[in-house]
């Protein structure tokens, strides 16, 4: 069973002053916590010895209300200068982290803001505002709504008078509870951190930023950062699983195959747009295959597969027969006689291509698909053999055309290959960013 949890440092006015709640009280009152762990100070902890009046007065509340508190203290005998802040940040921090690591699935935090000195004050609202832990930091008001100005003495303390006359045991009794709504500066930080991230197109490095601090995500846009770091890696699998019966659209192209296509060549647009081109090199000649292979059985009413060896473990390999009987051998003789002759052996995008050329009666595709396995053949070469640096100038001079320019050129073969894409899908990533985001800013 989920439980509530209350750390609070102990201050002059706990637990009770000019017979009304202390701040430490107060939080009891009115949030019920299951276990209240108190941090004293020297002084503090000279008068629980001397009375017992915190832990004595939480067990008068507990019977008021019905209610059992598991009062634990955290003693601090030797903590004289209340006056530093450092010391206590510190130590918070690893007393509060100590709860925490303790805590089950349910259970909750609370924070008392409002008791202990200024520097106990501050070190919490620090710990609040960068969003250390996950808790709810509270605020407590002075009944009067202004500075305590009469004196009380404190040395002195009867519990059961103070606790007997608490005018906070009225019933129409205000809570003077408030919950601070602090910054969450932490959050904020790493939030702008993974909005960069995801507008660079790196998801993984989103995810990981976004695994510091999932609690303080939404669901959508945690679920959203891990679908589009398996989306960017092809792990169309995952990304489904994912999804589940979520109403995320993801994709802009529904058929298995084409989809598979499509999908892919939207990674090779983010690798021209983070301006990896040795990578989009190393990513055209399998998406120029798969492609022209959806061509050829439009335009030839061939499968690419029925052309081929039945034993394609180590890849599409030509098989002659095969070609012959389809009327196909003789093309791809002609084409490479005067070039030493077709030799079948390993499918080439060039060898496609020829076949494509031959049986097609559009010009503008045949012109296309010239120009796309040339250029993905002279860049394949070059990349294989060579160590290059590789930028948007290489391309113009190694092709004659710019990366974009080539990519728009494969667009148009995804498009006779009869992937049917609107234009606004070639944005697909683009509109995940912008739901990602969205969903980053959503409250928790």
């Amino acid at each position: 069973m989920s439980k509530k949890i209350l750390f609070s440092p102990i201050g002059g006015t706990d637990p009770i002053k000019y017979l009304r709640d202390g701040s430490m009280l107060h939080i009891c009152r009115h949030y019920k916590p299951d276990v209240v762990y108190l941090y004293l100070s020297h002084e503090m902890l000279e008068y629980h010895k001397k009375d017992n009046r915190y832990v004595g007065s939480i067990a008068w509340l507990g019977k008021y209300l019905n209610h059992s508190f598991d009062v634990r203290l955290i003693e601090r005998s030797d903590l004289y200068n209340v006056h530093e802040y450092d010391v206590f940040y510190q130590d918070f921090k690893e007393e509060i982290g100590k709860i925490e690591s303790g805590m089950e699935p349910g259970d909750e935090l609370l924070l008392n803001m409002a008791s202990g000195t200024p520097a106990m004050k501050s070190a919490l609202l620090v710990m609040a505002t960068f969003a250390e832990y996950r808790f709810r930091a509270i605020q407590v008001s002075s009944p009067l709504r202004r500075i305590n100005e009469k004196h009380e003495d404190r040395k002195e303390f009867d519990g059961e008078i103070n606790c007997e006359l608490n005018e906070d045991n009225a019933e129409d009794a205000e809570n003077r509870c408030q919950e601070v709504k602090c910054l969450g500066l932490m959050r904020l930080l790493k939030t702008e951190i993974i909005k960069k991230h995801i507008l660079a197109y790196d998801y993984t490095a989103a995810l990981a930023v976004a695994s510091e601090i999932p609690h303080e995500l939404s669901e959508n846009a945690y679920t959203m950062l891990k679908i589009a770091a398996a989306r960017i890696k092809l792990n169309l699998k995952k990304v489904n699983e994912l999804i589940g019966d979520k109403p995320y659209q993801i994709y802009p192209v529904k058929d298995g195959d084409k989809r598979k296509i499509f999908e892919y060549a939207l990674v090779l647009w983010v690798k021209v747009e983070r301006e990896e081109y040795a990578d989009f090199i190393r990513g055209i000649t399998p998406l120029v295959i798969d492609v022209l292979e959806l061509i050829m059985k439009k335009v030839c009413g061939v499968k690419l597969e029925n052309c081929c060896e039945d034993n394609q473990t180590k890849g599409l390999k030509w098989d002659r027969k095969k070609l012959d009987k389809l009327g196909l051998l003789q093309i791809l003789e002609d084409e490479y006689r005067d070039r030493g002759g077709f030799r079948a052996g390993v499918v080439y995008s060039t060898h496609v291509g020829t076949l494509i050329r031959a049986k097609s009666t559009s010009e503008v595709l045949k012109k296309k698909i010239e120009e796309i396995t040339e250029i993905e053949g002279k860049l394949r070469n070059v990349v294989a053999h060579k160590i290059v640096s590789v930028t948007e100038q290489w391309f113009v001079e190694e092709t004659g055309k710019g990366a974009k320019q080539i990519y728009e050129l494969l667009k148009y073969l995804i498009k006779e290959a009869g992937v049917n894409a609107k234009k606004e899908d070639w944005q697909s990533y683009g509109k995940m960013n912008e739901e990602i985001v969205r969903y980053l800013d959503e409250p928790v």
